[in-house]
C-alpha cells in the first residue's frame, strides 16, 4: 500500500493546515538563494501531498529511515521541491547536542552558501528529523550529491535527542532509533582564527560561534574571492547561477579558508549514488 493510499481517508484530511504562505511559499530561483535555509515549523508535521498538517498519528513513522535535517531540508518548501506534489513526508522535532549549524566553505549552484553540522561543545541546536521511505531516501542521496558535495553519515546515539510531540498523544520515538544525515565534504567556512560562522535562523542554546545571515555569508565570500563589486546580492546570485566556472573558482579560493571537523559525533557510511548530474 502506498503512502498516498494510506492517507486518502486519513484523519490528516480533517486537520487544519499549517501556514502555507510561510512554509510553502512560491519561490523564484533568486528567492531560493536569498532566503536559504527557509522557514520550518517548530513542532511535528506532515507534508501531505502538497499540504502541511500537524502530525497526529505516529504510526506513519513505521518502516521509514530517520534523517536529521540541518539546513534547507528542515523546511517544507525544500521537501516539496525535492519529493514532489504527491509526497508524504512526516517530520518530527529533535535536538542535536554539542554541535552547531554553520556555513560551508562553498557556494551552491543556486547561489547560496549552504550549511552543515560542526562540533561545538555545550551548544545544542533545535532541528528536525525527516522520516523517509526507500524511494525518498534514494532521492535525498541524489539531491545531496552524496560522494561529491556531502557524505551520508550515521550519528552516535548520544548526539541527538528525539523530542516528544504532544499532537501524537505522547508518542516517544525510541531512543535507539538509528539516525542518519549528511555532512559537507568541502569543510566549513573559516571566518578568522579558526572559527566558523553559525546560522542565526537556527535556534541554539549555548552558541559559541558568531552568526552570519545568508547575506552576510555571501558578502564575506565575495570579499574573499574578489567579487566585492557594485552588484547587489540578487545580481551576484543570478550571475553565479549562470557561471559554473566562476563558482568553481570561488570553491578553489575558499579551500584556503576551510575547517574540518574533528571528533564529530557521526561516522561516514559508504554508499553508491547514481545520477549525480541531476543534483538539485
Amino acid at each position: 500500500m502506498s503512502d498516498n493510499s494510506l492517507l486518502s481517508d486519513h484523519p490528516f484530511n480533517q486537520v487544519p493546515q499549517l501556514d502555507a504562505e510561510l512554509y510553502l511559499p512560491k519561490q523564484t530561483e533568486i528567492d531560493r538563494a536569498l532566503r536559504y535555509p527557509y522557514d520550518a515549523p517548530e513542532g511535528a508535521f506532515v507534508l501531505d501531498c502538497g499540504h502541511l498538517r500537524p502530525l497526529h498519528d505516529a504510526e506513519i513513522l513505521t518502516g521509514r529511515t530517520a534523517v536529521l535535517s540541518v539546513g534547507s531540508n528542515r523546511a517544507p518548501v525544500q521537501l516539496h521541491r525535492k519529493f514532489g506534489k504527491n509526497a508524504v513526508v512526516p517530520v518530527t522535532p529533535a535536538t542535536l547536542h554539542d554541535c552547531d549549524i554553520v556555513h560551508v566553505a562553498m557556494l551552491g549552484y543556486y547561489g547560496a552558501v549552504p550549511c552543515t553540522a560542526f562540533p561545538s561543545l555545550g551548544c545544542h541546536v533545535r532541528l528536525n528529523v525527516a522520516w523517509l521511505d526507500a524511494d525518498q531516501l534514494a532521492e535525498m542521496h541524489r539531491t545531496e550529491a552524496v560522494g561529491i558535495a556531502y557524505d551520508y553519515v550515521r550519528f552516535t546515539d548520544a548526539a541527538v535527542t528525539h523530542l516528544d510531540f504532544p499532537e501524537a498523544d505522547g508518542y516517544r520515538v525510541p531512543a535507539d532509533t538509528p539516525l542518519f544525515g549528511y555532512s559537507a565534504r568541502a569543510g566549513v567556512l573559516d571566518i578568522g582564527d579558526g572559527i566558523p560562522a553559525a546560522l542565526p535562523v537556527i535556534t541554539a542554546e549555548g552558541r559559541q560561534f558568531s552568526a552570519f545571515t545568508q547575506a552576510e555569508a555571501v558578502t564575506f565570500v565575495r570579499r574573499l574571492c574578489q567579487h566585492n563589486d557594485a552588484r547587489d546580492h540578487a545580481s551576484f546570485v543570478a550571475d553565479m547561477r549562470q557561471d559554473k566556472l566562476a563558482r568553481d573558482t570561488i570553491r578553489e579560493v575558499l579551500s584556503a579558508h576551510t575547517l574540518f571537523a574533528t571528533n564529530a559525533p557521526w561516522a561516514v557510511i559508504d554508499i553508491e549514488c547514481d545520477d549525480l548530474d541531476a543534483f538539485l
